[in-house]
């Protein structure tokens, strides 16, 4: 039965998923006017907190088929259609009254076509970028969940799966592209995950802009690192 749902999924057309992408953004639409005119959805943070600690449980238990090789096409198929879970994130956050800045909302926008061509459709090394983004949700979900305690440790993590991830598609990219093996994906996944990484950096630098603080001399060296070569 398993293999007969990741083969429906593996065949599913771009067409199909360009409609759920659609269907996303429509929903995002209707309830960013509805809170614009009446405010909040009432229960919607509450929500927001319980899908976060559901989440963070479910990256964990992401975090081990990506490491167990004997589960490479279940954890194929469940990493995949976890991003497709990530859409209730962004409704959710609306829902309560925030906004959806640039690196957030095209983030989970994008992954289900980052999981669609790079782990469906083109598996090799896929595990290396997995592992480390379902470690780096495990923990970001549980802070947004109410683990405040976890939060020093999200810049960190969420740097190194961006660039270790780049790094790793990169390096199929060179070492493949001479055997005739099929790089495109890689490099759409190169492409699309150094979007990720700069929108990142975007976002620290706002963040610190607005707290207006100078962190400490490590986060600074870090920032003024990336932010000058980068930004």
């Amino acid at each position: 039965m398993l293999a007969e749902l990741t083969m429906n999924i593996m065949s599913t057309s771009l067409s199909f998923m360009v409609f759920q992408t659609t269907c996303f953004i429509i929903a995002w639409l209707a309830i960013g006017r509805h809170v614009s005119r009446n405010g909040p959805i009432p229960g919607a943070r509450t929500l927001n907190k319980v899908h976060s600690c559901l989440y963070s449980a479910i990256s964990a238990i992401l975090l081990y088929l990506a490491l167990s090789p004997n589960h490479d096409e279940i954890a194929r198929t469940f990493y995949h259609l976890s991003k497709f879970y990530e859409y209730i994130d962004v409704l959710t956050v609306r829902a309560g009254g925030s906004s959806i800045d640039l690196h957030f909302g095209f983030h989970h926008l994008t992954t289900p076509y980052l999981t669609f061509f790079r782990v469906l459709r083109s598996s090799e090394g896929w595990q290396t970028f997995a592992a480390l983004n379902t470690a780096h949700h495990a923990l970001m979900y549980a802070y947004f969940g109410g683990a405040s305690f976890l939060r020093p440790l999200l810049d960190f993590t969420g740097c190194v799966q961006l660039i270790v991830g780049v790094a790793a598609e990169v390096y199929v990219v060179w070492s493949n592209g001479e055997d005739g093996v099929q790089v495109w994906p890689h490099v759409f996944a190169a492409v699309l995950l150094s979007s990720y990484f700069i929108l990142w950096v975007r976002e620290m630098r706002m963040r610190r802009v607005i707290r207006g603080q100078a962190g400490t001399k490590a986060e600074d060296g870090f920032y003024r690192y990336f932010l000058f070569y980068l930004w």
